[in-house]
């Protein structure tokens, strides 16, 4: 049973509603002092005597406030009421990009490389701090408006990113157990599939290659009916190319989407920076831009059916005629 709305968590944070549930807790609305609003996140009761659940909790809550960027969700502070740790966070008022495919399936040129334009400016800040996300996926990535932008972009849910020690300082930070495979399979780079120790800030850049894979086709680049088969193909297998299902793709954004689903991570980008940088040089694709190579590629399967069609009309002919000598 959910008693927490109208209770007050530290003194100054009165629960209003539940906002979303999901994975070991939920997300609630609260009203802070003079009547501001918030999020607040609760790990669920049942979680919080787990070690590794309250691990990964603690360092949602260090990650994100360490990050100094607009796209990704400001932690404010954590605390805890009757033994079960909360977060308090900005309230963001939007659409994630999870339930925006789910509606329209895939999404346009522009507003697909608009969204990892952003995603790339908030991991750009992340990494630069140390921290890798691991965990990048649809459901994460948060559309507010936000200075006049409607669809700007906000990160949220760090709970299983992993924090260096950034230049200068000690040794890397361990935080996950060898061996144990975490973040959303549909997303998640070869070397996390591996369970590999050693995962670094390009898991991300795969995860980004991903899900800019399904905006522009409307799936991800593996599929499979069980976790496992789709974890053997991310490791097996190459990523399909772009264009099989979306041909209006320009040249340069499908070797963009390839360069950053590569197996090896050393022929990935080399950093979210690079990445960025090389996406803004493939620059817009203007809405005349977009619907005329839409036209295009429906040309070219209209063209390849009809020659299909030929041709197979011919060999008919052929033997037609060859049957009649």
């Amino acid at each position: 049973m959910d008693d927490w709305p109208g209770r007050t968590l530290g003194g100054k944070y009165r629960i209003l509603r539940l906002i979303g549930r999901g994975g070991m807790g939920a997300v609630y609305e609260a009203e802070g002092a003079e009547g501001a609003r918030f999020a607040v996140k609760i790990l669920d009761p049942g979680w919080a005597k787990d070690e590794v659940a309250g691990g990964r909790f603690a360092r949602e809550a260090g990650a994100a406030s360490d990050v100094a960027s607009e796209h990704i969700v400001k932690v404010l502070e954590g605390g805890t009421e009757g033994g079960v740790p909360y977060l308090v966070m900005e309230l963001l008022r939007g659409e994630d990009l999870g339930n925006r495919l789910r509606q329209r399936r895939h999404l346009g040129l522009d507003e697909s490389m608009h969204i990892v334009e952003g995603m790339l400016e908030g991991l750009v800040a992340a990494h630069a701090a140390g921290i890798v996300h691991r965990d990048l996926k649809p459901d994460n990535v948060i559309l507010v408006e936000h200075g006049g932008e409607p669809d700007f972009v906000k990160i949220v849910d760090f709970g299983m990113s992993k924090l260096d020690r950034p230049a200068g300082s000690t040794a890397p930070l361990a935080l996950t157990r060898k061996g144990v495979v975490l973040g959303t399979p549909l997303y998640m780079s070869p070397e996390q599939a591996r369970a590999a120790g050693d995962v670094d800030a390009r898991s991300d850049l795969f995860s980004v290659g991903a899900i800019l894979f399904e905006c522009l086709t409307g799936r991800p680049p593996f599929t499979g009916e069980t976790y496992e088969q789709i974890l053997l193909r991310i490791c097996m297998e190459d990523a399909p190319d772009v264009r099989r299902w979306a041909p209006e793709v320009p040249d340069a954004l499908a070797a963009f989407v390839r360069r950053a689903l590569e197996r090896e991570r050393e022929d990935r980008f080399a950093s979210a920076d690079e990445m960025l940088g090389v996406l803004r040089g493939i620059g817009r694709v203007g809405v005349g831009d977009e619907r005329r190579a839409r036209r295009r590629a429906r040309t070219r399967m209209v063209v390849a059916a009809v020659i299909a069609m030929l041709a197979g009309a011919v060999v008919t002919l052929l033997a037609v005629a060859l049957a009649g000598k």
